[in-house]
């Protein structure tokens, strides 16, 4: 499904212009979970985040993965190569430019999935500020919802009934979902600070307010997020190629 994406992306046009030339010499073989760069504030407040909770879906699931994070900016062009992006941050930052947003809408509509992680541990962050923004600059028409309970992203591995992370601010997730399709997901928990270890196997932040339990529920949590960005709603037989498939009819009818 990963390669199905990377081809649709390859051949998506803005105003008959391509968005970008593939890059054949690059291995998308296996999973690799950019981190999005922006400007201002700090968009690695967790540095070894990614690539625990990538240890963790080797571990735990059966996909290939690299371990290795990348930083990324959505201007880059192999942006289209990846399912799943993740932009995380405990301050505030420079708004995104309208060649970034409609980049970013793009990305999302035509099959990406972006996960928000607030690392801040704070009510009403500057951070949450940004991303509120961000979110509705991107979607004016479509507004941040609590995710229920209900949600394939608490069934799509682990069997989850709420939300999880470092320090639990809210017990929910939010997201913006596009014809039943969830295509952002919004964590104000500090997801990252508790998927972080270090290469020596410590972990690198303790859990507020919480136990071993919590930590382990925010692992299954994350988990989750990616095996639901990768197969969407596998319990209802949906999955990422009729989307895709519809996506490249309509385009290409156009």
């Amino acid at each position: 499904m990963r390669f199905i994406f990377s081809i649709m992306m390859g051949v998506a046009v803005i105003g008959g212009s391509f968005l970008f030339a593939p890059t054949a010499s690059a291995d998308y073989s296996k999973l690799t979970l950019p981190i999005i760069k922006y400007r201002g504030g700090d968009y690695r407040p967790r540095p070894e985040a990614v690539r625990s909770l990538m240890a963790q879906l080797a571990r735990r699931t059966s996909i290939e993965v690299n371990r290795e994070p990348i930083e990324i900016a959505l201007t880059d062009p192999n942006l289209y190569h990846y399912p799943f992006i993740y932009l995380a941050g405990n301050a505030g930052f420079e708004p995104f430019s309208p060649k970034e947003l409609r980049i970013l809408r793009h990305y999302l509509g035509f099959g990406g999935f972006l996960l928000i992680d607030d690392n801040s541990s704070k009510i009403h962050s500057e951070f949450d500020a940004s991303v509120r923004n961000l979110i509705s600059q991107l979607f004016s028409k479509i507004p941040l919802q609590k995710i229920p309970r209900d949600h394939s992203i608490y069934r799509s591995f682990y069997l989850i009934n709420r939300a999880a992370g470092r320090v639990i601010l809210n017990p929910f997730l939010e997201g913006i979902s596009i014809k039943g399709r969830t295509v952002l997901v919004y964590s104000t928990n500090d997801l990252g600070g508790a998927w972080s270890k270090n290469k020596l196997g410590h972990w690198n932040y303790d859990i507020v307010a919480g136990s071993s339990r919590q930590r382990q529920g925010s692992i299954r949590l994350g988990v989750n997020i990616v095996m639901y960005s990768l197969t969407l709603d596998y319990k209802k037989d949906m999955v990422h190629l009729p989307i895709i498939l519809e996506r490249l009819r309509r385009y290409h009818s156009k």
